[in-house]
């Protein structure tokens, strides 16, 4: 009778035991860190960064975070075994430019996000020429400017492989560097929403091949894949239209007043 209670309390000993893992960030100080989207501290020299312990098992996310710099997400695979992982160099937030053009235009850096994955997983990624060691299941480099960029996979005991990526303004796009079969793979991703605000109130909105009526304050649209669209807004008699943008994980606000002779129409963007 004692040994079969004895062996009760083991097995809910046993159960109460979590399945955890530490995690080693090398990084500079002052930088915040975020696991899973909680903070977890600010990165210190005493800590060589910060130091994540007792992480539960499976696959998390390190944010780091700096103000004027875009964030940096890394994606790891925690067990047993303690895990390092060293955060990039920060990229600067894109900024709003003015060029003294004859219209004084304002014009916007446009950009985008880009994640890296491999196969093997452990191998050097070289991105315009910039080369970064890549030991973790996928790489996230934030803030590229809109355009192509070249990226290249090289390991020892591999061909090394190359290729062209366009970046998509307010898109996230995926690469995958595949040495085994020597060929790079991608995929563009990324969703926002738009709004459209009228004067008058009610009108016809044209948009990405689908016409809406308008007949409250506000028509919003979600989950619309980021790019370039063309946007159309009429009234009996009269017809508008523009060029829009939909970003990644932000609103695109188009505002119109038929009224208006000289800016009728007038684009915001603002996070989601």
């Amino acid at each position: 009778m004692k040994c079969a209670r004895w062996f009760c309390l083991f097995l809910i000993a046993a159960s109460a035991v979590s399945f955890a893992g530490d995690i080693q960030v090398f990084c500079p100080p002052g930088l915040r860190m975020f696991l899973d989207g909680e903070f977890m501290g600010t990165s210190s020299e005493r800590d060589d960064g910060l130091f994540l312990m007792n992480v539960p098992y499976g696959t998390r996310t390190i944010r780091v975070e700096k103000d004027g710099f875009v964030p940096q997400s890394i994606q790891v695979e925690v067990s047993n075994f303690p895990i390092e992982v060293t955060v990039g160099e920060l990229s600067p937030e894109p900024v709003v430019r003015y060029l003294e053009d004859a219209e004084a235009e304002m014009v916007m850096q446009l950009v985008g996000n880009l994640v890296v994955t491999s196969a093997p997983q452990n191998c050097v990624v070289e991105i315009d020429g910039k080369l970064t060691s890549k030991e973790t299941p996928q790489l996230s480099i934030e803030g590229l400017t809109a355009g192509e960029h070249t990226i290249a996979f090289s390991k020892e005991g591999y061909d090394p492989i190359s290729g062209v990526v366009e970046i998509r303004p307010g898109t996230e796009v995926r690469v995958r560097g595949n040495l085994k079969d020597g060929r790079i793979e991608t995929v563009h991703e990324g969703k926002g929403s738009l709004r459209v605000v009228s004067k008058p109130l009610r009108c016809s909105v044209r948009f990405a091949g689908m016409t809406r009526e308008k007949t409250q304050p506000k028509l919003n649209m979600t989950h619309i894949p980021a790019g370039e669209y063309t946007i159309v807004i009429s009234i009996p008699g009269q017809e508008l239209s523009e060029k829009v943008l939909i970003f990644n994980r932000q609103w695109t606000i188009v505002t119109v007043d038929f009224s208006n002779k000289n800016e009728p129409v007038v684009v915001s963007y603002v996070p989601i």
